[in-house]
């Protein structure tokens, strides 16, 4: 049996990849010996809440057709690279 996303249902899907690619990318800035401040890990643990929080946050915009992707801006002190 197979199923089919709707196009919305799709676009949900794409954002929760791309911000799990986020949070992904920011996993290194968690362990304990890696060179930055208490403040700046603070920052980095904030911005990976907003990110949990984005999606469930906008999920029934999603599948309404209403939102487009704009994820929480990531702390200025750290490049992600990640087009979206």
């Amino acid at each position: 049996m197979s199923s089919s996303l709707t196009s919305n249902e799709h676009f949900l899907k794409r954002a929760r990849n791309i911000r799990n690619e986020l949070l992904n990318r920011t996993d290194k800035y968690l362990l304990s010996d890696y060179p930055i401040s208490l403040e700046e890990q603070m920052k980095i643990k904030e911005y990976r809440q907003a990110l949990r929080e984005f999606i469930n946050n906008n999920k029934d915009n999603y599948l309404n057709g209403q939102a487009k992707i704009d994820f929480p801006p990531q702390p200025d002190f750290i490049e992600l690279n990640i087009i979206y």
